[in-house]
């Protein structure tokens, strides 16, 4: 089962209750994907990320099946790169919340599944801030959480899953505070950042892309060889904000701080 909304709020503890809150930019939001709502979602269009990326960000990259938006990496590439890749985000920033998908990702060196937010110079935030979930195709049974503050990677760990996360579908949260940021798999906290960590402060947009490395990044993500299309698939994406400082004011740590 995915992180309850409850079972979010009442994570809720002394410290977070009395940190300073940034808001998000708007309401949460819950997508099942019969089709993409684009007052939510934006398509990534006819551009790539730099050259440590093999594909180019295609439109006719995505498809519906059965609920699910399918993400098909494939040859049909574009006037940038041989390979064709998807990509979608958040219209709106977002900040402080939990952040869910419902996620089938893709198995295959040399490839990255990736759910995340992001906010930097191409959104006209000078910071680069960013909260990752990154499946590796080259190893499926493992994910990389990581996070970064300034345009500076901060706690990236490889996690072990203890199942193939491109087999089937599995449920994915980020919970993000002002003095904790908690990765969870199946609804169980797989990584937490340290007490003292700097984290993240401005509100970004989420993602979700399936993208193939070059060479320059062989040594992280494996090499590729196409012989097929590749696909991902999301049934499901979701954003609840912290709307307050405490989340869940009927907590008795909450109650304490009144």
């Amino acid at each position: 089962m995915h992180l309850t909304r409850f079972a979010f709020l009442a994570l809720c503890s002394a410290v977070i209750c009395a940190a300073p809150f940034a808001k998000a930019a708007d309401a949460g939001f819950t997508t099942s994907f019969q089709t993409l709502d684009k007052q939510i979602w934006t398509i990534s269009d006819g551009w790539t990320n730099g050259d440590w990326q093999a594909c180019e960000w295609r439109a006719d990259a995505l498809s519906f099946d059965q609920g699910n938006l399918l993400l098909t990496l494939s040859d049909k590439g574009g006037k940038l790169r041989p390979y064709s890749c998807p990509e979608i985000q958040t219209n709106a920033k977002h900040g402080y919340g939990l952040y869910e998908a419902r996620l089938r990702t893709a198995a295959g060196s040399g490839l990255n599944t990736a759910f995340f937010t992001y906010i930097g110079p191409p959104f006209g935030v000078p910071q680069h801030d960013e909260i990752d979930f990154e499946f590796l195709g080259k190893d499926p049974r493992t994910v990389q959480v990581n996070y970064w503050v300034n345009g500076k990677s901060r706690d990236g760990k490889i996690i072990p899953l203890g199942f193939d996360a491109s087999k089937e579908f599995h449920d994915y949260a980020i919970e993000w505070a002002p003095q904790k940021i908690r990765w969870y798999v199946d609804g169980q906290i797989v990584h937490t950042t340290p007490d003292d960590a700097v984290l993240p402060r401005n509100p970004g947009k989420l993602f979700f892309s399936l993208w193939v490395g070059s060479k320059i990044n062989e040594n992280w993500l494996g090499p590729f060889h196409y012989t097929a299309p590749i696909t991902a698939e999301i049934a499901r994406a979701a954003f609840t904000p912290m709307n307050e400082p405490c989340p869940f004011p009927q907590s008795p740590t909450c109650k304490q701080k009144r």
